[in-house]
């Protein structure tokens, strides 16, 4: 029996509206349209220099759409949603004591916050319903918006028709984002998608997942972000591990090295080749670095967050939102002293819980056989690498941190839930 049963057969699950097993009709129709929803929902995810982006307006659609039987609930996301929402209520008492000009920037922050956590559970519920075709809806969403930002990032970089300004900041590529960072980061799911089609023998289209696989690394390339770069180099090694450590297959063990080896060599090709131009040559050796300027000195970030934590004991609400940047001339560049910063402690506790539970769902799920494991290590992987990136920048407001938070959670009780051989 798989987990998106609604007999009562000792799987923890709920659905929230029964749909017949076999749907036909208006049935399959709407079955069709939810997904089609969620397609676009995470394909739209390269477009979001404007507010409200229309990733917003289309969740806003798969929301409205899955209401009507593409949710399901379990005990096991029980976890998610406490955490979720003491997280926000932390967020609401630390706005509560800020008045003046930032007073309605307080607010949009705390409505952003409870958003973000709203969105993630309902991808948790959805992928709990119907793991395989939320996944693949998902997952091939996901990468359309991959090859689509990437492209636009290197239209900006080179200055194709002119789009330089418009798709890049400081020199780095940035896509239709506002920050090189946070685009860089969202091209590395899609990008594991792609190797793990490779590694898995699962890709239909191999020279099309090729080309894209390129594009998104070049564009993950050029947005010179360290962090971007360190996320996908982890994500795709956890990606091998976890691969090679859970599959008996000794095929694919060996695909596993054969693709590996491959992936590095033309990892390194790409990176010799756009090393080739001058100008990403000298950018490329400045941001390599370590440590940047405005990192270390008396005012760096290393240094404000140091002041910033005795402060934090004395302060049960936190700062409040924004006001770390108010306090210090710059945002904490660290979740989780943001997290008690503008959360309070409260919401710092509990996005600690959060981040915890996460990663230990994560891990009891890759330990279980089922359907979805494959599906379960290509999520896993790149969000490990974001809650470790998170000591070096603020990802609680990223949307593909929390599309990743909710898909992993679907998985899990999905998985743990389920009746099904692994396949």
């Amino acid at each position: 029996m798989g987990a998106t049963s609604s007999r009562s057969d000792g799987n923890p699950l709920m659905t929230a509206t029964h749909l017949p097993a076999t749907p036909h009709g208006p049935v399959l129709a709407l079955r069709h349209a939810q997904l089609a929803a969620l397609w676009l929902c995470a394909a739209s995810g390269w477009l979001v220099m404007i507010e409200p982006a229309p990733y917003e307006l289309l969740f806003a659609l798969a929301f409205a759409l899955l209401l009507f039987g593409g949710l399901a609930m379990s005990p096991l996301l029980l976890p998610l949603m406490a955490f979720i929402i003491l997280y926000n209520v932390g967020g609401l008492f630390s706005a509560m004591q800020i008045t003046g000009r930032d007073e309605s920037r307080a607010w949009m922050f705390v409505f952003i916050s409870i958003y973000m956590g709203f969105a993630a559970l309902i991808f948790a519920m959805a992928a709990l319903r119907d793991p395989r075709r939320v996944m693949a809806a998902l997952r091939t969403g996901w990468i359309v918006a991959g090859v689509l930002g990437a492209m636009t990032g290197i239209m900006g970089y080179f200055d194709i028709a002119g789009t330089g300004d418009v798709f890049t900041l400081y020199g780095r590529a940035k896509g239709a984002f506002k920050d090189p960072n946070v685009f860089s980061t969202f091209l590395v799911p899609p990008a594991v998608f792609l190797v793990q089609g490779f590694m898995t023998g699962r890709m239909r289209h191999k020279l099309w997942g090729a080309m894209a696989l390129l594009v998104i690394l070049a564009g993950n390339f050029l947005a010179f972000s360290r962090g971007g770069w360190a996320v996908l180099v982890g994500s795709l090694l956890l990606l091998a591990l976890l691969t090679f450590i859970t599959t008996r297959d000794a095929a694919l063990r060996a695909r596993i090295v054969l693709i590996a080896a491959g992936s590095l060599l033309a990892g390194l090709a790409l990176v010799a080749f756009l090393l080739s131009f001058e100008n990403i040559r000298q950018l490329f050796a400045q941001r390599f670095a370590l440590l940047q300027p405005y990192d270390v000195g008396g005012v760096g970030r290393f240094s404000n967050q140091a002041r910033a934590l005795p402060m934090l004991l004395g302060a049960p609400l936190g700062f409040g939102p924004h006001q770390f940047g108010r306090m210090f001339g710059e945002d904490p560049h660290n979740v989780y002293i943001n997290a008690f910063a503008a959360y309070g402690w409260l919401g710092g506790v509990s996005y600690l819980l959060l981040v915890g539970s996460t990663l230990w769902a994560g891990l009891r799920g890759l330990l279980t056989p089922s359907p979805w494991r494959h599906e379960l290590i290509a999520v896993f992987a790149p969000l490990a690498l974001l809650i470790l990136q998170g000591f070096q920048i603020d990802t609680d407001h990223w949307r593909h941190f929390y599309l990743l938070l909710g898909m992993l959670w679907g998985l899990f009780a999905a998985g743990i839930g389920s009746r099904e051989p692994e396949t």
